[in-house]
């Protein structure tokens, strides 16, 4: 319970609370202006104060932590774990917070400053002790990624900041959604281990697609596709690199390997050469023993008419006889044809050197052939060497992909196997704790029927991707109902936590909740919250701007002014709640 809250400055408006409703009032006076205004006069700042002795963040140039407050230092008087102590934190250290009371019983005990004596906490040893005290949490137990923060389940019975009355299940309106499962199950007594194992499932499925995209972005065009495209190309592979395997253990590098080629190139141009050269001698033979067959003397009648025609040209010359012309004739055709005989035999004689010279040359270049044919050169060696590297590594590449896919695949199936399994366990869980969470939805309905004379309805489902919650209240859609939501969440919140004796009893509403709610209803939220803390022995606190009062709408006998712990004044500086203006 909060029994006060003080400052080391003679100018704050100190303020004490009881226990049951406790009210904070801002008052626009007589004497202030049009331009003077209720805002700034310390509601907020009263609330941001609770929550910086309670350990929130300190941020420089935010809050409390600005030029103007420097030399501050707040104070909180508090029940924790039975000890009513006095907790103090400075603007200019805000990682102490000095202790002054009894602290037996505590998990921790405060250090002892000896140059000062004064006993404090570290920040984070006070969270923790805090934690403890309001909420049970143990922090020497539970390690989890995901586990309740003592900063975050303050802030459901400490509001703070406009977008924190916006929905009953998050305090801030960037809250994530884990935090939101989890915390509110804490609240309500469902097993927040499940929605932090949701979260767990939610981070290994973000783990996997992270995963995906690596895969598919590091690995080379060739080996992309499913794992029934990959199979295939993992068998032609394996093939491919045994053939490769086998060309080289039996592959023998000849050392004039290059020499021997050459000299085999160039036989083969001399065989060509000497080759074509028959072609045409033969062609020349052809023609030789066609004219020695087709060769003859010329015919008697022939011969004499020639004769008979070059006397009467040459009448006076001609002195020869006929047969001495017959003679000269067949001397012409003997010659021609012994000429032609003789070039028979010297072109037959060449082609036959020809010929007998190529298969030698074949000879000796089939036996270089044979040579290249079972040796090879080391640049080939190499080459060979070099595809089989290539194979390797692309058949090492797709075995990987396909191990990879293989491992996603199975990956996918846990986490679906975990989600069924969790889903079910939660399920099983949220019907055994049926009479914790039975008594939240009854409570939210009676706060909201006293309200509303209409019960609301506190939905709470399990689906695979975790706790689901919703309020209902009919003619919901309006900013005020909207707004009496989050009260009667946090009011039924409170109501089930003063069944934890010893643990948090106290709730704080700002101002802001009671914003566009109608008048009739904020009387019957005060007097709600005047009943339920009175009856579970706990500690409402709100603020209230003094038009925001609706003193005609009190059921008769509800002393309103009874509750009023302090009353904040626009007349001058020293009405607010700092004693001071900036």
């Amino acid at each position: 319970m909060i029994h006060a809250v003080d400052a080391n400055k003679p100018s704050f408006r100190a303020v004490e609370f009881t226990p049951g409703l406790n009210v904070v009032v801002a008052e626009r006076t007589q004497e202030s202006t049009r331009k003077d205004t209720r805002n700034g006069l310390g509601k907020s700042t009263l609330i941001e104060i609770i929550h910086f002795c309670l350990g929130a963040s300190a941020r420089r140039g935010q809050g409390l932590c600005i030029p103007p407050l420097a030399d501050w230092s707040f104070s909180l008087e508090i029940t924790l774990a039975g000890n009513r102590v006095r907790v103090a934190r400075s603007v200019e250290n805000p990682n102490r917070v000095v202790i002054d009371g009894e602290t037996s019983g505590w998990i921790e005990q405060p250090k002892l400053d000896e140059s000062t004596g004064e006993r404090f906490f570290p920040l984070k040893n006070w969270r923790a002790l805090l934690g403890w005290a309001l909420f049970g949490l143990d922090p020497e137990h539970d390690q989890r990624k995901y586990k309740p923060s003592f900063r975050s389940l303050i802030s459901y019975f400490v509001r703070h900041r406009p977008d924190a009355y916006l929905k009953p299940f998050r305090h801030f309106s960037q809250q994530k959604t884990w935090e939101v499962q989890l915390h509110v199950a804490f609240l309500l007594g469902l097993n927040w281990e499940h929605a932090a194992r949701w979260q767990e499932l939610r981070d290994e499925e973000e783990a996997l697609k992270d995963t995906k995209k690596a895969i598919n972005t590091g690995v080379i065009r060739k080996v992309v596709g499913t794992l029934g495209d990959l199979e295939p190309e993992r068998i032609r592979l394996e093939k491919r690199l045994e053939q490769e395997r086998h060309a080289l253990e039996t592959f023998r590098v000849h050392p004039e390997y290059e020499k021997i080629q050459n000299e085999a190139n160039q036989l083969t141009r001399e065989i060509h050469e000497l080759a074509n050269m028959n072609v045409v001698e033969k062609r020349m033979l052809d023609r030789y023993r066609e004219a020695v067959e087709t060769e003859a003397p010329p015919s008697e009648a022939n011969l004499e008419r020639l004769y008979e025609e070059a006397r009467i040209v040459f009448s006076g010359t001609l002195k020869r006889t006929l047969e001495e012309a017959r003679e000269f004739h067949r001397k012409i055709v003997e010659n021609r044809r012994a000429f032609l005989e003789g070039e028979i035999e010297r072109l037959q004689r060449r082609i036959k050197d020809r010929s007998s010279t190529i298969k030698d040359l074949s000879d000796k270049r089939s036996k270089l052939m044979e040579i290249l044919r079972s040796h090879g050169a080391l640049q080939e060696y190499l080459r060979l060497q070099e595809r089989h590297v290539e194979t390797k590594k692309l058949l090492e590449t797709v075995q990987t992909r396909i191990k990879e896919i293989k491992q996603i695949k199975h990956w996918e199936n846990e986490v679906k196997i975990k989600k069924v399994e969790l889903l079910k366990a939660a399920q099983m869980d949220y019907e055994e704790r049926r009479d914790k969470w039975s008594k939240a939805v009854l409570l939210f309905n009676e706060n909201s029927n006293a309200l509303y004379n209409a019960p609301g309805n506190l939905v709470i489902n399990i689906s695979d991707s975790g706790f689901r919650y919703n309020v209902e209240i009919e003619r919901s859609g309006s900013q005020g109902i909207e707004k009496m939501k989050v009260f009667c969440f946090d009011l039924m919140i409170s109501q089930l936590w003063s069944e934890s004796k010893g643990r948090i009893d106290f709730l704080v509403h700002d101002s802001i909740i009671f914003d566009g709610v109608d008048s009739r209803q904020r009387a019957l939220a005060l007097e709600r919250a005047a009943e339920v803390s009175r009856q579970c022995g706990t500690q409402y606190i709100c603020m209230l701007n003094s038009d925001m009062i609706p003193r005609s709408d009190f059921r008769k006998g509800f002393r309103f002014d009874d509750y009023v712990r302090l009353t904040l004044t626009d007349a001058d500086p020293s009405g607010s709640l700092l004693g001071m203006r900036f």
